[in-house]
Parts: C-alpha cells; sequence; structure tokens
C-alpha cells in the first residue's frame, strides 16, 4: 500500500496510534531489562542481557519511524502485542483495518 492510498486524515490517525505504540513498546522493554538486569548472577547473564539489549535496539530502530508502505504490517504486529488496540485505529478505511485484524491473527 503506498502513500498516495492514505488519506491525510488518515496519516494523522496512524502516525498518532503508531507513537503511541512504540511508547508502550519502550516502557515494556524498560521493564524487561530492569527485571533481567536485577537477576544477574555471572558474567554469562551479563552477556545474555547485553545480547537481548542488542536485539532488541535493532527491532526498536526498525520501528521507529512511520511508513505508509509498511503501516499495516506494523499495526498487525503491534495489536498482536496489545501495543495498540483496533479501536485506536478507528478513522481508517474499513478495508484498512479489516487487513491488520487479519494479520494480527498470525
Amino acid at each position: 500500500m503506498n502513500n498516495s492510498e492514505w488519506t491525510s486524515t488518515e496519516i494523522e490517525i496512524a502516525k498518532s496510534a503508531f507513537a503511541s505504540g512504540n511508547k508502550k513498546a519502550e516502557s515494556e522493554l524498560i521493564k524487561q531489562i530492569q527485571d533481567k538486569s536485577s537477576n544477574l548472577s555471572d558474567i554469562e547473564s551479563l552477556y545474555a542481557l547485553h545480547d537481548f539489549l542488542s536485539i532488541e535496539r535493532h527491532g526498536l530502530e526498525g520501528r521507529s519511524q512511520f511508513d505508509p508502505d509498511t503501516a499495516l504490517f506494523a499495526f498487525a504486529e503491534m495489536v498482536k502485542r496489545g501495543l495498540v488496540t483496533v479501536a485506536e485505529l478507528d478513522g481508517l478505511e474499513p478495508k484498512k483495518i479489516a487487513k491488520i485484524k487479519a494479520m494480527s491473527m498470525f
């Protein structure tokens, strides 16, 4: 789906939901890091935390910018993870919402 298939209102709604979902993802990540760091017991657990952080950083950076061309996939993942609700996407074309719902099931 390219940028021309999104209205300016849809772009506004999507950007707002995207930013909200990313903030929730960041908060969840911080909580996970706090939990993991409180359980560090040896150098191996420290290395495991480092690996976890590297993977998560890559994922966060990949999701940091809203892109209308990949937004449906991003929203499906966010809905699946509970970071965005379908209600937050209210105002998007029903076809887009249906695609997001369907993709979030997998």
